[in-house]
């Protein structure tokens, strides 16, 4: 599961990159205006474009940058905490039933949360195989190399493919 717990830390750092970078670009563009307005034409519109974006987007980038951090709890209270129904984790975090149900559907779809099953209420560890691919001749469907014949399947050397005899 440290896999889904990078994936969501790399959009969290991104996203607040992004807001530090819309944060900063906000205050410069306000003396980028006054310094414009008398030496450069350019420099002055780049000024009110930063302090724009500044005032009507950074709000809301900060704004889902917290939700990230959110929704990055409640992954860390499933997949490190193992905490596997609604009712746990909003013990836990001191959320509402119906917020951790809509961050844990949100995580799923992302795919920040993987190898479980969720009916809605429960988290369960999702054991199933994955299906192998049944083989008509001795030869990888994804690289083409020669297969090796094993017990109860065959695998490619190659790409490391698995296939059933059946």
């Amino acid at each position: 599961m440290d896999k889904n717990n990078s994936k969501i830390k790399h959009d969290v750092n991104k996203m607040l990159i992004i807001c530090i970078i819309t944060s900063i670009a906000f205050v410069v563009g306000i003396p980028m205006i006054v310094v414009g307005a008398s030496s450069s034409i350019i420099v002055m519109i780049l000024g009110i474009v930063f302090v724009a974006f500044g005032f009507y987007g950074m709000p809301l980038l900060w704004i889902h940058y917290s939700e990230l951090r959110s929704l990055k709890r409640v992954v860390e209270a499933i997949t490190e905490e193992n905490l596997t129904t609604n009712a746990e984790i909003a013990m836990q975090l001191q959320m509402n039933e119906k917020t951790v149900k809509a961050k844990v559907t949100k995580a799923i779809n992302k795919k920040y949360i993987t190898g479980y099953i969720y009916n809605g209420e429960v988290l369960t560890p999702n054991n199933k195989q994955p299906v192998k691919k049944k083989i008509i001749e001795n030869k990888c469907r994804n690289c083409g190399g020669k297969l090796e014949q094993f017990e109860t399947e065959w695998r490619c050397p190659y790409c490391g493919s698995h296939f059933s005899k059946e």
